[in-house]
């Protein structure tokens, strides 16, 4: 390896570890060896401190992360999915992700079933996770939290528009509005869900 190729790999290395945290992530990113990071980070102090201070730098920007999902550039490598582990202050960094873990997706997956249903066990259900594991990652990551509070207000008011079209409908023999989608549910379970979450959306509501 030249003098040129290798300056350029180590430039690229320590770009990749200060926004990753993650040696191995950093490695195969910019396709060195671990044993060539093991190598230079042996035989060389500045190597060494260099590593060192990228690894608190990424550590600082990712414990100050509101959302599980990394920057764009880190969302996926070789069809792999990334996430943030650590955050408030603990030691933060890039990690694949792992089976039954929060992802992006994931996320996603549970906060349209939450839009649709109003309903936190059903979005559980649908996502493949607990609803402890629901609640532990909202309260781990406020950016989902927000999220999953925007998801109960609009799954609320379609509830409501529901429960309307459907009483419209008994008088008038107008069809529901096919641009609200919901599962299927009795009028109480909704009356259930709407008084479980009322005090929730008219606070938020207040709150903007």
């Amino acid at each position: 390896m030249s003098a040129k190729t290798s300056a350029r790999r180590r430039e690229a290395f320590f770009k990749a570890l200060a926004e990753s945290g993650n040696q191995t992530l950093a490695a195969e990113r910019v396709k060195v060896s671990r044993s060539w990071v093991s190598l230079h980070r042996a035989a060389d102090p500045a190597f060494r401190a260099r590593m060192e201070a990228c690894i608190a730098e990424a550590r600082a920007q990712l414990s100050m992360a509101d959302a599980v999902l990394p920057h764009r550039a880190w969302r996926y490598q070789d069809g792999e999915e990334f996430v943030v582990r650590g955050s408030r202050g603990r030691q933060a960094q890039l990690s694949r992700a792992r089976q039954k873990q929060w992802t992006a997706r994931v996320e996603a997956r549970f906060l349209d079933r939450l839009a649709a249903s109003c309903n936190v066990r059903a979005a559980c259900r649908a996502s493949g996770l607990s609803i402890k594991s629901a609640y532990d990652h909202r309260g781990r990551w406020p950016e989902f939290a927000r999220r999953w509070d925007l998801a109960i207000e609009i799954g609320f008011d379609r509830l409501r528009c529901a429960l309307l079209q459907n009483a419209d409908r008994t008088f008038t023999g107008v069809m529901p509005d096919p641009a609200l989608p919901m599962p299927p549910m009795t009028v109480a379970e909704a009356l259930h869900l709407l008084h479980m979450h009322k005090s929730g959306v008219f606070r938020n509501a207040r709150a903007y």
